[in-house]
């Protein structure tokens, strides 16, 4: 079975070039803190990592995102250095599988040369794929070319889709984060993952992504890429294109609106996006050839308008979509330590897909049946009861399917910190929890708060909690 794999561990043969910028290329180490989802209350695994980076202007490197992220001890060196210096994340999207990074130590980058960027590429062109692959200490690079431009689902983030360049330059573990150069020495791109299991066909970061994530961080802070949960389909069965109205090949339909796009109806059919007209099968033409009409929403910065043509009611309308950032009910967390708490010995946190990728579980048929939640602005966040309880005369009983809580004692649950606060100030005799899927637990709430003691005693836990009280206002998925 094929598999796309992140490229941060491989060795392979190498050739040096005495023209290629290797001032320019830089070597990345990273100690990472990897989070126990299943056991939140464990403390993080911390791993080591090496990977490659690109000096670009204003004294920064640009490097990949799972290069870096969650990294607690960061440290780049240059070739023909034995000298390591300290670097911090100064920007990250894990949307775009990209960070920046800074030094503190300008002294660094003397004798250096930033490289350009270049969003002119095409299939066909000569690439060159420079780094630190594991398997030697000196800078590497193979030559290959640009095999396609298309969307695709990127590995770092398993709910980012953007534009993307399939190369046949080798690229392996270590290069992660390195620059892939023209003939001019000019970035085309950042080598983010390789498919396992065949020859040679490996992806990369597009400038034109890079560029847009530059764009974004010029106010200081990460907005992210255009995210909606407004879910669409393909239009290719002609009696549903006669249904609707359509007499040519062009148009998607809305099967699902995300809750903040107001300006979008269930059922309304987009012919265009910008005055460029949508196919069956949801392609636009670009100056990379036939791709996703996202690549209209995602070259945006949020906030940004776009305007849609669309037949509602078989009338032609023309809309103005503002791009936004919509959290989805159940994201996926990057940099942050997972909340928990232990309550009569049953474990809670916050529901994730961190969580439910380690369960091995279905998260687009919960994200389905969850969806009626996202039609209100009551829920924000849902509350899952782990699998992992701490047996103890007062839960004797109980056993979890990793359900999910809809109420406490008849209040319906909003978010993780509101489930923690009811069960913290609660005055009632009982605690009952109830769950989506059916069903109930009972128990008495002095019993449940005082037992704490006796558990943290019996299984040698610091705390009965992790609450991140900060995280309301944060936009956690980059």
């Amino acid at each position: 079975m094929k598999k796309l794999l992140l490229i941060l561990t491989l060795s392979i043969l190498s050739f040096a070039s005495t023209t290629l910028p290797k001032d320019s290329v830089v070597k990345i180490f990273a100690s990472v803190a990897f989070n126990n989802y299943l056991e939140p209350w464990e403390n993080p695994m911390i791993l080591d990592y090496s990977g490659s980076g690109a000096i670009i202007k204003d004294n920064q490197i640009l490097t990949s995102a799972h290069v870096v992220s969650n990294g607690k001890f960061i440290e780049v060196q240059k070739e023909n250095d034995s000298k390591k210096y300290e670097a911090t994340i100064k920007f990250i999207s894990n949307q775009a599988d990209l960070a920046i990074l800074d030094i503190k130590d300008k002294s660094f980058f003397e004798n250096t040369t930033p490289l350009e960027i270049t969003e002119d590429v095409k299939i066909k062109d000569s690439v060159t794929a420079i780094g630190y692959p594991v398997g030697g200490n000196t800078i590497s690079t193979t030559t290959g070319i640009v095999s396609r431009i298309e969307y695709k689902s990127y590995v770092w983030d398993p709910w980012s889709n953007l534009l993307a360049i399939q190369i046949d330059a080798a690229i392996n573990s270590g290069n992660s984060g390195g620059p892939v150069l023209n003939k001019d020495n000019k970035i085309v791109g950042i080598a983010m993952m390789k498919l396992n299991n065949t020859d040679n066909i490996s992806y990369i970061v597009p400038s034109v992504v890079i560029n847009t994530f530059f764009n974004d961080i010029k106010d200081g802070k990460v907005d992210g890429f255009s995210t909606t949960r407004t879910l669409i389909s393909f239009i290719e069965n002609q009696n549903m294109k006669e249904y609707f109205g359509l007499k040519d090949n062009y148009g998607i339909l809305i099967d699902r609106v995300d809750l903040e796009d107001i300006e979008l109806k269930q059922d309304d059919v987009i012919v265009s996006i910008n005055g460029k007209k949508i196919s069956n099968d949801g392609k636009i033409d670009s100056k990379y050839g036939k791709v996703s009409f996202n690549y209209e929403l995602d070259n945006k910065q949020i906030g940004d308008i776009v305007k849609y043509e669309i037949i509602r009611d078989k009338k032609k309308i023309n809309v103005d979509y503002k791009i936004k950032y919509s959290k989805p009910l159940i994201p996926y967390e990057f940099d942050m330590e997972p909340e928990y708490l232990v309550f009569g010995g049953l474990t809670f946190s916050s529901l994730t897909q961190n969580y439910l990728i380690k369960l091995k579980a279905s998260s687009r048929f919960i994200d389905g049946l969850l969806y009626k939640d996202e039609r209100t602005n009551e829920i924000s966040e849902r509350v899952v009861w782990l699998q992992k309880i701490f047996p103890n005369k007062i839960n004797r009983g109980y056993y979890s399917g990793a359900y999910i809580v809809t109420k406490v004692n008849g209040i319906t649950i909003k978010d993780f910190n509101h489930f923690v606060n009811i069960l913290d100030t609660t005055k009632d005799e009982y605690i009952v929890i109830e769950f989506v899927e059916s069903g109930k637990i009972v128990l008495k709430t002095k019993e449940a708060r005082d037992s704490f003691k006796e558990i943290k005693e019996s299984y040698g836990l610091k705390s009965d909690r992790r609450i991140n009280l900060w995280k309301k206002n944060l936009l956690i998925k980059f």
